[in-house]
């Protein structure tokens, strides 16, 4: 491997933007330093004299931070609480301790978060950061969530599904809770407390979601951007990671200090450039300044996640490698140079009329949105710099903004939930309409579940399922577990599926030791089984070895120890919520496997393929060839038929999350046998 030096240099051409003044450092001083103070008084006018607002406030604003305690400083929230709604549960945490700062509390008292699987709340929160999946799912028992005053949707231009879903319900329930007028135009009284909605975002399209709440007012708040000194490559960068590679050193070798934000698509690319850094950092002379790698993905634990908030060491440069999630969701403090790959993840789900469908997560050009987002991270403190790994016409001939998630995800889990609020999915008013074969698919799924009936009305089973915060197919899979008393066993393996990585790390030069080192846990059935051994493993371990060995022990059998504390968190939710539906958690049948892939079948029948004689699987519903991900026990086997949690289409269409069972279980799970 050569020096980065000694690598062709990337040439640039230029391009500039403007912006102002520079922050401070104590809390208070920044608070009042930001540009959104000066607007204050007549921001919360406009809010009090208004049901909803939409507010554009530029990076740097400080419109996240700042409205939420604007409006409970005012005491226009009263008794109520104000939520503030996030894309990403990273940013709600992150956002939540910022704040619970400034207001000199500790996070879980008057400021609050509530994600998925976490929360840090209390009675006396008045301000609570939540993911917008989560307010989504307190809509299930407080259809009018009564108990919020003011309701903030921040991010509102990312579009993702549950926002969506959340704007068109807050429509709705605005117009309750605030009155609406009658046949005769007359006002209906209501006695419940009103609801003020805020939308913002720093790029929206403002007009769309003016239009959409009766031509609401809009507000705009001027930003804090310094000059950001925009280049873009001569030409266009085929490796993005090697150019990333090399932009960073040319940056470290000639610039001035500050730290050093990168851009990347995935997880992947982010622990392939963190090694290669690293390495090259080694070799520098001793004389230059050290470089601290911090990543920075939405599956990080919060410890690690901490480490890109610290400040920075004498004689250092940080380098953060981020997925889209650092655009606009969190600020990072001491960054001067940004380095933009012009990449992101789409995830996209392929529906089938049949029912069903698969995910792709495909790297994909961003948007011209995203692009100046990214390059706005440069000037946040001070004139910056933003090194785009593109040219300038492939910037030009970027889309302006991505296509809403509502017309490229699954909406079995969104529907489900609508039908627990006595809503049809192709009645709501949403912004944007969802594709009519995505519906089809989506209450296909559900009628094979059994969670609708030949109707499309919900039965008890969908609405207990609609309790569980899993997808439905995993809620399935737990209920069936009452019928055959093995709950214990099934939770264990649905937390672990619901973990946001894989318990099991894949070292792709290291496969044989893997192979070696994972044999204890290996099941004959497949994954499921086998996930359930490697968990009970740790589980014993961790009774007996401290912190150390416990990291020593998965080092050794190449496990995520991050992956198995995470799902014993989701484990401790899903029993508490057996437990509200009456259904005891602690049946066990250790010894019956076959009881524990029934339950596996009830859930997952509609992802399940049968082996053709040619040796490939075809799906039982959906009639697509499918292979077993090589990342399965079961790749190198072949058994007459399979059950699996997912499918992904990389190159190909593979199953991930695979077991062998017999063909005869399928016949126990009829739709029609499965109602309750």
């Amino acid at each position: 491997m050569t020096s980065p030096r000694k690598k062709a240099r990337i040439h640039w051409g230029e391009e500039g933007s403007s912006g102002k003044q520079k922050g401070v450092s104590a809390l208070q001083k920044q608070r009042e330093q930001l540009p959104i103070a000066k607007g204050k008084e007549a921001l919360i006018r406009e809010i009090s004299d208004n049901n909803v607002i939409i507010l554009l406030g530029e990076t740097g604003s400080g419109k996240t931070t700042q409205v939420p305690q604007y409006i409970l400083e005012s005491g226009m929230a009263d008794t109520g609480i104000i939520a503030v709604t996030q894309p990403r549960r990273v940013a709600a945490t992150s956002l939540a301790a910022r704040v619970a700062a400034e207001q000199g509390v500790a996070v879980g008292g008057l400021v609050g978060y509530s994600v998925r699987f976490d929360e840090a709340c209390s009675a006396n929160t008045r301000i609570k950061y939540v993911s917008d999946g989560m307010l989504v799912r307190e809509l299930l028992s407080d259809p009018l969530l009564s108990r919020y005053s003011v309701i903030v949707v921040d991010e509102a231009h990312e579009r993702t599904l549950r926002t969506d879903f959340l704007i068109a319900n807050l429509k709705t329930i605005q117009e309750k809770r605030n009155g609406a007028n009658d046949v005769k135009g007359k006002r209906a009284a209501s006695n419940l407390n009103p609801l003020k909605i805020v939308i913002m975002s720093a790029t929206l399209d403002a007009e769309k979601f003016s239009r959409f709440y009766n031509h609401a007012r809009v507000l705009y708040v001027k930003g804090r951007q310094h000059s950001v000194q925009i280049y873009h490559t001569a030409v266009s960068q085929t490796d993005y990671v090697d150019a990333a590679l090399r932009t960073f050193f040319q940056i470290h070798t000639d610039k001035p200090p500050g730290d050093v934000l990168i851009f990347l698509p995935g997880q992947e690319d982010i622990e392939s450039l963190d090694k290669s850094i690293k390495l090259y950092a080694r070799r520098l002379p001793e004389e230059r300044m050290s470089v601290v790698v911090c990543p920075m993905y939405a599956s990080l634990p919060p410890t690690q996640q901490a480490r890109i908030f610290s400040p920075t060491p004498p004689n250092t440069r940080k380098c953060i490698l981020s997925t889209n999630i650092a655009e606009t969701s969190i600020t990072i403090p001491g960054i001067r140079y940004v380095i933009d790959t012009g990449k992101c993840k789409e995830k996209r789900y392929l529906s089938k009329d049949t029912g069903g469908g698969f995910d792709t997560l495909l790297t994909r050009d961003i948007t011209k949105s995203s692009a100046m987002q990214r390059a706005g991270r440069a000037g946040r403190e001070g004139p910056g710099f933003c090194f785009r790994l593109y040219t300038e016409d492939a910037f030009t001939s970027m889309a302006l903004s991505a296509e809403p998630e509502i017309r490229r995800c699954s909406l079995t889990q969104s529907l489900l939930q609508l039908k627990c609020l006595g809503q049809d999915l192709e009645a709501v008013e949403f912004m944007d309409r969802p594709n009519v074969e995505a519906i089809y698919s989506a209450l296909k799924t559900l009628w094979l579940l059994s969670a609708l009936d030949n109707a499309k009305n919900l039965t008890p089973l969908g609405r207990q399922m609609a309790s569980f915060p899993v997808e439905p197919y995993l809620a399935r899979i737990i209920l069936a577990s009452r019928e055959h008393g093995c709950a214990s066993e099934v939770i264990d393996i649905v937390s672990l599926i619901s973990s946001s990585s894989n318990p099991f790390v894949d070292i792709s030069d290291q496969r044989d030791a893997i192979a070696d080192a994972r044999r204890k846990f290996r099941h004959p059935s497949g994954d499921h089984m086998t996930m359930l051994n490697a968990l009970r493993s740790y589980q014993d371990v961790a009774t007996t070895e401290n912190k150390s060995g416990r990291k020593e022990w998965c080092r050794q059998h190449f496990v995520n120890e991050r992956t198995f504390v995470e799902a014993l968190k989701i484990r401790d939710q899903l029993r508490l919520t057996c437990g509200r539906l009456g259904m005891d958690w602690r049946t066990t049948r250790a010894d019956n496997d076959e009881a524990i892939l029934r339950c596996f079948v009830a859930g997952l029948v509609q992802q399940s393929a049968f082996l053709q004689p040619d040796g490939s699987y075809k799906q039982t519903i959906g009639q697509a060839a499918v292979k077993i991900h090589p990342g399965s026990i079961l790749c190198e086997k072949k058994v007459p038929a399979i059950i699996y949690d997912e499918l992904v289409y990389t190159s190909q269409i593979y199953a991930r999350g695979v077991s062998s069972v017999p063909k005869s279980f399928f016949t126990a799970v009829t739709p029609s046998s499965k109602q309750s």
